[in-house]
């Protein structure tokens, strides 16, 4: 799958773009003042270079605030779009709302467009492709109206590849040659955005099962002059994993080759990291496609332990899915059944499918029989779905057809009654040049008018008998595929509901086996070692003022006190940070005052913060709060102060 950052240089442009455009169009609206072209050089001087790292980035609302206190008026859009691109991409709803105030403040139809291009981004990313295409579709029709078709362009891109994540591969191919046809008209060196276009091609054409065009596109992505390209050994390095992914299934010594080139071209640049797990993942696939298994194993532990993070929904869990399987290959049951739940969480409809089919093979080897009948149940309905939706598609191919056929028709008959009526014309006035009488011309015209009328109701007849077979035939089809979906919807809800309840069975146990074991485990390490060990007089008066002050006590406190921050983090994971350094400190047996000094804040702040961590922590008041985290972990206590 592509991750979020697949296209980074189409939006690199576009930013450079949009600073342009909206600088100025500021500049217009203040022309009485020059603008301060050094105050941003000055400021980040001032501030390690990077003087927006300083603001409340979590807080769009104080950013802009502290913008317009700070700012020339000038050039606040120019930082209003720098502030963006300092927000981390793991808030959607902080990132909106910068672009909601990028919009209020700044208004100009390049922010509005800019801002579509972006929301259209995170929709496709968060698989909400519906309201992705809405928001792409209105930034297409503002770049066009603002005669920048290279940026309308980014908006196709990007509608293609939310039509490759739903396996729309003909629109999918379709927009992205729609953009290729933009880029030889503009632009015709091998950039970024041709580079990643073409990776995009090749990569619909394997999911679409067109082998022979996947080929013939790696070849291109091989051969091209890469001159252009800042760091172009990571563009070779991917290309050659796309060749390994291509000849995974008939050739995996071939795949081992291309996945082995990947890796030593990354590491003839990077001599001692280690290599990207997407590398490690593929070569790991084809050992394990080859059927060395136990070979394939600790590229697949490697590669899962190193996962990217979740930004991409769709790549993120077939890390697991195929550690999973290679469990499965290996007889590691158990193993192999953790890996392959944890990925059921994939939006990839074949992936899930593939998921519960694993599954399926667990329980049936563990003689599970009810859940694995279950199990393959589940991945029955998942492919249904998916041939349900094929089928859906494949009818509405047939009513289009039908339509073409229908205008076909109806062109044929029309010159058909023309025809006809050319012909009776003719005979009319041929009757009359044989000396017919006057009379007899004057019938046979108006026989031959009513018989065109007859003709022609005929005809208008035979249409309305068609377009109500054609009305017929449509509400079949959506009465056949209503009841097919809801069939299909209420077998899925009940399977689920079945497979819900037997999974808060197995968490329950698994929480009740993992807390007895970590308890066994904080004993035996405690019994272990030389007597009660106290905490020593540094981590005791440490204060936590900055970022780096909790980084340090943290470390320290989890070397004189090992096994219960991890502890805290799986079995409270909501917890905040200032909640978690809270828990810590009173841990640790500072009282109030204590806690005060250490953290630089008042006492009334203690208290609340108290307050707020025993509901955190589900406590019926605060009173219980001390004696709680005291037997956190079952620690003997004779070094609290």
């Amino acid at each position: 799958m592509m991750r979020r950052n697949g296209s980074p240089y189409f939006f690199y442009y576009l930013t450079l773009l949009c600073c342009c455009l909206v600088s100025t169009f500021s500049c217009q609206k203040n022309h009485l003042s020059e603008p301060d072209s050094t105050f941003f050089e000055r400021q980040n001087a001032a501030h390690d270079g990077d003087y927006l790292a300083t603001y409340p980035l979590s807080d769009p609302d104080s950013c802009i605030a502290r913008l317009k206190a700070e700012v020339p008026a000038e050039l606040q859009p120019w930082g209003c779009l720098s502030i963006w691109y300092h927000l981390p991409r793991t808030n959607p709803e902080v990132n909106f709302r910068l672009l909601d105030l990028y919009e209020e403040n700044y208004p100009h139809d390049t922010v509005f467009a800019f801002a579509q291009m972006v929301r259209g981004e995170f929709f496709v990313d968060l698989a909400q492709f519906d309201t992705a295409q809405i928001c792409l579709a209105d930034a297409h029709d503002r770049y066009t109206r603002l005669h920048r078709p290279l940026d309308a362009s980014d908006a196709t891109y990007l509608l293609a590849r939310s039509y490759l994540y739903q396996n729309n591969y003909a629109d999918a191919l379709q927009a992205y040659f729609d953009v290729l046809d933009i880029l030889n008209v503009h632009d015709t060196t091998f950039s970024h955005r041709r580079a990643y276009l073409y990776k995009d091609i090749a990569v619909a054409y394997e999911r679409s099962g067109n082998n022979i065009q996947e080929l013939n596109w790696l070849k291109k992505m091989w051969d091209a002059d890469l001159s252009k390209l800042d760091n172009s050994w990571v563009y070779k390095a991917k290309v050659a994993t796309n060749f390994s992914a291509y000849y995974l299934t008939e050739n995996p010594d071939s795949s081992i080759f291309w996945a082995n080139t990947a890796i030593s071209i990354f590491k003839a640049e990077n001599e001692s990291a280690p290599p990207p797990a997407r590398f490690v993942y593929w070569l790991a696939r084809a050992y394990f496609k080859k059927g060395e298994c136990q070979t394939a194993l600790p590229f697949f532990r490697d590669a899962y332990r190193r996962n990217p993070d979740q930004s991409s929904l769709f790549g993120y869990y077939q890390y697991g899915l195929a550690l999973g399987e290679c469990y499965l290959c290996v007889g590691k049951l158990d193993s192999a059944e953790v890996y392959i739940e944890e990925s059921l969480a994939t939006p990839d409809t074949g992936n899930l499918a593939k998921a519960y089919e694993l599954l399926g093979e667990v329980y049936g080897k563990q003689q599970r029989y009810q859940k694995a009948w279950l199990a393959e149940k589940e991945s029955a309905q998942l492919t249904k779905a998916k041939i349900t939706s094929d089928r859906i598609k494949a009818t509405a191919d047939a009513d289009a057809r039908y339509q073409l056929a229908q205008k076909a028709y109806q062109i044929q008959t029309l010159e058909s009654a023309h025809k006809i009526t050319r012909q009776r014309n003719l005979i009319v006035s041929l009757l009359g040049l044989l000396l017919l009488s006057f009379l007899l011309f004057r019938y046979q015209r108006q026989r031959a008018k009513h018989q065109i009328l007859e003709q022609e109701r005929n005809v208008l007849e035979q249409e309305k008998q068609l377009l109500d077979q054609a009305k017929k035939i449509a509400e079949a089809n959506e009465r056949l595929k209503n009841q097919e979906l809801l069939l299909a919807q209420k077998d899925l809800v009940e399977t689920q509901d079945q497979l819900n309840k037997t999974i808060d069975i197995l968490t329950l146990k698994n929480q009740m086996i993992e807390e007895l074991h970590l308890r066994i485990t904080d004993t035996d390490s405690q019994s272990g070692r030389n007597g009660n060990r106290e905490p020593d007089e540094y981590l005791t008066s440490m204060k936590i003022l900055t970022p780096a002050d909790w980084v340090r006590f943290q470390k320290r406190f989890d070397e004189q006190l090992p096994g219960i921050i991890p502890k805290l983090q799986r079995d409270f994971p909501n917890l905040t940070s200032a909640e978690t350094r809270l828990f810590l400190l009173i841990k640790l047996g500072f009282d109030t005052s204590e806690i005060s000094e250490t953290l630089g804040i008042a006492r009334d702040s203690v208290w609340r913060s108290r307050h707020r961590l025993s509901k955190k922590l589900n406590l019926p008041d605060t009173n219980t709060l001390d004696s709680f985290i005291g037997a956190f972990m079952c620690l003997k206590n004779s070094w609290i102060k």
